[in-house]
């Protein structure tokens, strides 16, 4: 027998499939743009392929019912509400800044003009009401009521002569009363209208807001009873938890993950798809051109043996 022509006929053999299988492997990925007439399977066909992956994930990987049995499988709602929980305590329980470092500059300056703006028109609002009639009876009927309250009447009565009649006296006293009671309400009305208070009231509503802005808020529980925060939170989270169950399904229907999906194939370069496409088949990939170079090697000793009985 012919050892050495047996021996070549394999080599050759395994060389040449070998190295056919591995061209076929190549041109799956290369060359990635059109090269004497050449083109990667894939790069070629990246479009198709990005639509079909597409396709496949929105319709059979990741549907909306996929996502909400996910949501719903045991374990699952328990730990998003403990996680609820948790994060609800941490923001009550932190120290917070006052909302001028709080908020973004933006928003605060925002604030800031819409609090400027509404010193003039708290300015006017204030005229108008204590420009009214019922502004003036409030005044003195707060103003009767105080007298009241101080005695102004008893206090009146005992400037009265001893001698005089107890009658005398109590209207004598009531009219000095109401003769006092309308000369401070006409003067708190009129100071009220007077232009001094008007800048007092836009003042007031703007370096309100202004300091409000700079107070710091501390911790939100503070505001709460001991217990409170923990209950609140305790109960609010499954309350969370079955708006977003029962508003999931409309907000799934309205993302259209296929186009999401395919999207982002279509963003990721050619290199890219190869990494990702051979980073699942490298294997696979290996084992064609392995199998390449052992058929070759079978048909290069089948072709050896033919070729020995037809002589």
């Amino acid at each position: 027998m012919d050892w050495t022509r047996l021996g070549l006929n394999v080599v050759f053999g395994s060389v040449c499939g070998g190295v056919t299988n591995w061209i076929a492997v190549w041109l799956i990925f290369r060359p990635y743009e059109r090269t004497y007439g050449l083109h990667g399977a894939i790069p070629k066909n990246k479009a198709r392929l990005a639509k079909t992956i597409g396709r496949t994930v929105g319709e059979r990987l990741l549907t909306p019912e996929d996502l909400m049995a996910e949501l719903q499988r045991s374990g699952l709602r328990e730990a998003i509400e403990v996680k609820l929980a948790e994060v609800a305590m941490a923001a009550l329980d932190r120290e917070r800044g006052p909302l001028r470092e709080l908020l973004p500059p933006a928003i605060v300056a925002e604030l800031e003009r819409a609090l400027a703006g509404a010193g003039p028109s708290a300015s006017d609002a204030y005229g108008r009401y204590v420009a009214t009639e019922d502004f003036q009876a409030k005044v003195k009927a707060f103003i009767a009521r105080s007298a009241d309250d101080l005695g102004s009447a008893s206090v009146s009565s005992e400037l009265a002569e001893p001698e005089r009649k107890g009658g005398m006296a109590a209207k004598a006293a009531g009219l000095a009363s109401g003769l006092i009671n309308d000369v401070v309400a006409k003067w708190i009305v009129r100071a009220a209208r007077s232009d001094r208070a008007r800048a007092l009231a836009a003042e007031a509503v703007t370096g309100g807001g202004s300091a409000l802005l700079d107070r710091p808020l501390g911790r939100l529980s503070r505001w709460l009873p001991d217990d409170m925060p923990r209950r609140l939170v305790a109960a609010a989270a499954p309350a969370i938890w079955d708006q977003v169950v029962e508003r999931l399904p409309a907000i799934l229907e309205t993302v259209d993950i296929q186009s999401m999906v395919e999207r982002k194939v279509l963003g990721f370069s050619t290199q890219r798809v190869e990494e990702i496409v051979r980073g699942v088949t490298e294997r696979e990939l290996n084992l064609i051109v392995q199998l390449g170079y052992l058929i070759g090697a079978l048909i290069g000793a089948a072709q050896f043996g033919l070729e020995t009985v037809l002589r």
